[in-house]
């Protein structure tokens, strides 16, 4: 009698094919990834579901501009945390 169990799992077509994309890329199964995933989710018995984080459209235009300025070199480097500090006492006067 064989120790192996089969598990049918309904999903996404589309997150199939990814899922099992990333997993050749590692050079590993998408198997060997649902087994261990399983393996940590017996042994801490716990599950958690992350929503990534998408900023709000004013956010990410500030964030869109900020990279710009900072890949344009428009930014301020600090030797010190004492340094910052000064910077900013002298800019809030």
């Amino acid at each position: 009698m064989s120790k192996q169990a089969v598990i049918n799992l309904k999903t996404d077509s589309e997150l199939k094919v990814k899922a099992a994309q990333t997993a050749e890329k590692l050079g590993v199964s998408l198997s060997a990834v649902l087994n261990n995933e399983l393996r940590r989710f017996a042994t801490e018995q716990t599950v958690s579901f992350e929503i990534p984080e998408v900023p709000n459209t004013a956010t990410a235009k500030r964030l869109a501009q900020s990279q710009k300025e900072r890949d344009a070199g428009d930014y301020h480097r600090f030797d010190s945390n004492e340094a910052a500090l000064d910077y900013l006492a002298n800019v809030l006067k």
